[in-house]
């Protein structure tokens, strides 16, 4: 399957593009379709900079027997949860967004403390 390839955002706002665009660059090296994979690490790295106290992200993609993983670690233990939301809230929709372009994701605790939300991307994207 090969080597897991991963980088070190900072958790900040200008991070989200720097991720999106080396999950690009690292999909397309493999020569894998990257646009799922773009807008997850996008939502994905966002909600690490909005909802926890993490400094840094690391983003990590990989090949595994189900196809493409992405998966983005910081250092907080609160695992996320899709909320429900309707046609007038203002945020909340990333994670059932994210469902839905997927074939399957989840979030676990890292040894140490802190999580990784994961998304196994859809075969076209794979």
């Amino acid at each position: 399957m090969g080597d897991p390839a991963s980088i070190v955002v900072p958790a900040d706002v200008g991070a989200v593009k720097a991720a999106r665009d080396w999950v690009g660059e690292t999909l397309e090296a493999w020569g894998r379709e990257a646009y799922v994979a773009k807008v997850v690490v996008s939502e994905l790295v966002t909600n690490v900079v909005r909802h926890t106290l993490s400094e840094t992200a690391t983003v990590r993609v990989l090949l595994a027997d189900r196809g493409t993983v992405v998966e983005v670690l910081d250092g907080c233990d609160v695992l996320p949860v899709v909320r429900d939301v309707d046609v007038l809230s203002e945020d909340g929709r990333g994670l059932a967004m994210l469902g839905a372009l997927v074939k399957d994701w989840g979030a676990q605790p890292v040894a140490g403390g802190g999580k990784a939300v994961w998304a196994l991307l859809p075969e076209g994207d794979a």
